[in-house]
Formats: structure tokens, C-alpha cells, sequence
């Protein structure tokens, strides 16, 4: 297997299982101790991931299989494009995640709801 072939599997693992599991564990097995967020609403380190995910239960976001449209990566690069629910509601995600030593340790994203009346009939996924 190639490393980003790796890189791959080391992001799918790491979202289904803290984003779509809800294991706050699985922060700190597979997040870097020195997590670099540019996601402008969340602090840098595992502690911010933590924090959604304990808010998510408290809003009774049930645990869910994470679907995924496109995986991409490059060299320490993957680009995860995925959809999920929460509240009732669908939503896409773009997630961009830098692997290093085997481990989630930067992450940009770009998310959309889906909106109850879409301007057009193009799927968001």
C-alpha cells in the first residue's frame, strides 16, 4: 500500500470513528497531541474535538456510519468529502486533514447544511 493510500485509510478511521462513533477515545488515539485547527470556531488540540463531540451527544446526534464521496490524497494530504445528520438535518463536509506519524495533525474544513428549499436541483453530494 502507498502512503497516501495510508494517509487514507488513517482519515476514514479517524472521522468515522470520532465524528460519526462519537468516541471521544479515539481523539486521543489517533489526533495528535499538537492538533493544528483552522477551523476558526474550535481551538487548536485535541481538547476543541472533544468538545464537539460531547456537545453533539448532549444534542442527541445519534452514533452513525459516515458515507463517503470522495477520498483524496496527496503525499501527507487527505481530503475527505462526506455526508452526515445532525439535528434532523443532512450535511456535506469538506474535511482537509495533514497526517504525521500516522495521526491526524491539521485540519481546514467547509461545511453546508442542506437547505430545505435548494435554489437548484444539482445534488450537494
Amino acid at each position: 500500500m502507498t502512503q497516501a493510500e495510508t494517509n487514507k485509510q488513517i482519515a476514514i478511521t479517524a472521522y468515522q470513528r470520532i465524528f460519526g462513533d462519537l468516541d471521544v477515545t479515539g481523539v486521543d488515539e489517533l489526533m495528535s497531541k499538537n492538533f493544528i485547527q483552522h477551523n476558526p470556531t474550535l481551538p487548536d488540540g485535541p481538547e476543541g474535538v472533544k468538545g464537539v463531540i460531547q456537545m453533539l451527544v448532549s444534542q442527541g446526534v445519534p452514533k452513525q456510519k459516515v458515507v463517503f464521496k470522495h477520498v483524496v490524497a496527496e503525499d501527507d494530504t487527505v481530503i475527505l468529502h462526506s455526508r452526515t445528520e445532525m439535528g434532523g438535518k443532512e450535511w456535506r463536509f469538506i474535511d482537509i486533514y495533514r497526517i504525521e506519524d500516522g495521526k491526524l495533525a491539521e485540519h481546514w474544513d467547509a461545511m453546508m447544511e442542506m437547505p430545505d428549499a435548494p435554489a437548484n436541483n444539482n445534488p450537494m453530494f
